[in-house]
């Protein structure tokens, strides 16, 4: 992640920040956490929890939204002084190599850098173009807005990326104490209790699930083009998706479709490295004499077979 470009002079130790959540939004409801602090000096990667919601050498916390038609404000974590913004880098996912070399030298896109005395810095990334809410030298309160939520920059997703520094190194506010390189749990966390409780650590998250009628793809539910929605009886299709994000190797994803008049369908996909996002989807033809009036019902499970360490059902009902 590249920073914005600040000279910073030598700071006296000060007071340490206690930081709020770095964006308006639910945890676990209207915002999700993507990605960790990378604790891992080799190649291999190594979140705060020795789990992988990470990748190699990320120096911060993605907080995303679900897709790209999705809104939220990136708001100051601790109160400070503005010294660093950019504005006008143009939103777009990242998803080719033509994209990253599009971002090679400005990977942090549109961003808002705080100084909180003492050497303490909050860098704020990715956010929607043309958004940014505060000038340099602006003072700042806990809270307050800098911005929206956005794509611009190296983002796969739409998200704030929060890097916290002091005297120019990179620590994760999860576990701040100790040796920068180790992982096992929470040390001496910067976080309030608050945002520490919002952001308790999951492995795996559900954020999206619905039907559609017909194949879904990956990249239509990032754009936010498929919304939710009741199925109509004159659907050519019927199918049931569910995404979610940090899988782990050796889960089982299944989602499962019922209906009456003997509708079963159901796709299972085994996770054989770990996944940052994945979505399957299971559906059916409309049959000759049309959809059977009656309950319909999808789910989708997510761990190990036979021992699911998530699940979500949904249904609806056609008349």
């Amino acid at each position: 992640m590249s920073a914005l470009l600040i000279l910073l002079p030598g700071v006296a130790r000060g007071d340490e920040p206690r930081l709020g959540l770095p964006i308006a939004c639910e945890p676990g409801k209207t915002c999700w956490v993507q990605q960790y602090f990378d604790h891992d000096p080799t190649s291999e990667v190594a979140d705060y929890q020795c789990g992988r919601e990470t990748y190699d050498g990320h120096d911060g916390i993605d907080i995303r939204l679900r897709d790209i038609r999705q809104s939220a404000d990136v708001i100051a974590s601790a109160a400070g002084t503005v010294v660093g913004v950019r504005d006008g880098v143009a939103d777009r996912l990242v998803r080719d190599a033509r994209d990253r070399e599009a971002v090679s030298k400005i990977e942090c896109g549109n961003g808002v850098v705080l100084d909180h005395g003492g050497g303490w810095l909050t860098q704020y990334c990715h956010l929607l173009q043309g958004s940014v809410a505060v000038q340099t030298g602006d003072t700042v309160v806990v809270g307050q807005k800098l911005g929206y939520v956005g794509y611009s920059g190296m983002a796969g997703f739409p998200h704030v990326h929060l890097t916290v520094r002091r005297n120019g190194i990179a620590l994760d506010p999860f576990r701040r104490a100790g040796d920068a390189t180790s992982c096992g749990g929470l040390a001496d966390p910067l976080w309030t209790d608050d945002a520490l409780e919002g952001l308790a650590y999951r492995k795996s998250e559900i954020i999206g699930f619905g039907f559609a009628p017909g194949p879904v793809a990956l990249a239509e539910l990032e754009d936010g083009a498929i919304a939710a929605r009741e199925p109509q009886a004159e659907w050519k299709a019927l199918v049931a998706y569910g995404w979610a994000i940090n899988l782990l190797e050796g889960d089982n994803v299944t989602v499962t479709l019922k209906g009456p008049g003997g509708i079963t369908v159901s796709s299972t996909e085994p996770i054989e490295r770990s996944k940052a996002q994945y979505m399957l989807f299971a559906g059916k033809k409309r049959p000759g004499q049309g959809w059977p009036e009656g309950e319909y019902a999808a789910s989708l499970s997510i761990g190990p077979m036979g021992a699911p360490r998530l699940t979500k059902a949904w249904q609806f009902t056609l008349r």
